[in-house]
């Protein structure tokens, strides 16, 4: 298994964060579940599961109707089907397993693991994620892994491009590497402070980062407060900057709507925290946006092109630093999931954990030389679904 300073290919980076212990694994998880179930033995072997993930991976790229067409006469993709035959595909899909079901704790009982079927896969993968050296400017957000199956923790989020599913909080890079996950189990799962939930997350996503290294870090309101801005500077020496509520601005007294409406769009208020030192800026676009930061404030100011509905062309407005740094800063979280939507592997499932939970793979570029499933591999996580992105290099 390559160091990160010894990646030269995706391949490599793909070996450092999915390790032989973890593809083992499911070997072995896949293999037993295969006897108990139908008393087969299936003999997967860790070189057919990799030749079986690249099948899935190129399915997720070629897309057909139906799963069997991939074999069929006429519209045979020799690709996947000299590469694995269509039952012995559909075998591997069905006993696909990484876990062994008689060690979970039942429902209701103490120490019940929610997320126990992929519990050893989810904590491997986190922990390989700390191997990738982090970019100084991150973001944290949420993101939604699309399922409308039956699970006790399934969420509805509106705003998301995939408004049901499993929320995962996440925290990238500006380049969209994502560096850290935490999946939400749903309430009473994690013991929330006095901080609240927000602050907490930022915290947990945050805990391997170096101390004292000026990283800075983006979030939106649903995290931020003046104490967790303060905390992070204080202890972590990280610096932050995020919109907020106005409600969590600890009283400042900042111009009204009234008069900033007034003044037209592109004004801006300015207030110090008295204690932290925490800048909380008011700036008037279309409608009032609070933002607070560790690190900047108004200046320097710029140009930025906003449409203007009475003209109906566009014109120049003045915007803040801290703004210009939040909307430049923040979308690693949302870039990843462009990346992640580029290509879905569709498998439909009756459970609650399934190979999609498992596998959902996306592709940016691909590359397979043979039936040896040479596969150059970057790899994303979300989640408990593992996202691979192929670089051409």
């Amino acid at each position: 298994m390559p160091h990160y300073d010894e990646v030269q290919t995706p391949l490599d980076l793909f070996r450092m964060l999915i390790t032989e212990d973890i593809l083992s694994n499911i070997v072995d998880q896949t293999n037993l579940n295969a006897m108990r179930k139908k008393n087969l033995a299936l003999k997967l072997s860790l070189e057919e599961l990799r030749r079986f993930l690249g099948v899935q991976m190129l399915m997720s790229i070629l897309k057909l109707p139906a799963i069997r067409m991939y074999w069929e006469n006429g519209i045979r993709y020799s690709p996947v089907a000299d590469t694995m035959s269509r039952d012995r595909f559909i075998s591997l899909r069905s006993f696909f397993h990484i876990c062994d079901d008689t060690l979970m704790i039942p429902k209701g009982e103490v120490g019940h693991d929610k997320l126990f079927k992929i519990r050893r896969l989810y904590d491997a993968f986190r922990e390989n994620l700390k191997k990738i050296d982090p970019e100084e400017i991150q973001s944290i957000d949420e993101q939604m892994i699309p399922f409308k199956g039956t699970i006790g923790f399934r969420q509805y989020l509106k705003d998301k491009p995939h408004s049901w599913g499993v929320k995962v909080f996440t925290r990238a890079g500006i380049s969209g590497i994502v560096y850290d996950i935490e999946i939400y189990t749903g309430k009473g799962a994690v013991e929330i402070s006095e901080l609240g939930q927000g602050t907490d997350v930022v915290l947990r996503l945050v805990e391997n980062l170096p101390r004292f290294m000026n990283f800075k870090l983006f979030f939106d309101n649903f995290y931020i407060g003046i104490d967790l801005i303060h905390k992070l500077q204080v202890e972590y020496g990280i610096e932050s900057c995020g919109t907020i509520r106005s409600n969590r601005i600890r009283g400042a007294v900042l111009d009204t709507d009234a008069n900033m409406k007034k003044k037209g769009r592109g004004s801006v208020d300015l207030r110090f925290e008295r204690h932290s030192e925490v800048s909380v800026v008011k700036w008037y676009d279309n409608k009032p946006v609070h933002l607070a930061s560790s690190y900047c404030a108004v200046t320097p100011t710029d140009k930025c092109q906003r449409w203007d509905g009475t003209t109906r062309k566009y014109v120049e407005v003045d915007r803040p630093r801290i703004v210009r740094d939040y909307n430049k800063s923040m979308g690693g979280v949302d870039l990843a999931d462009m990346f992640l939507e580029l290509y879905r592997t569709d498998i439909r499932s009756k459970k609650c954990i399934s190979l999609r939970q498992v596998i959902d793979f996306r592709a940016f570029f691909f590359r397979a030389r043979s039936l040896d499933f040479l596969i150059e591999s970057f790899v994303i996580a979300r989640g408990d679904i593992l996202h691979v992105i192929f670089l051409d290099v």
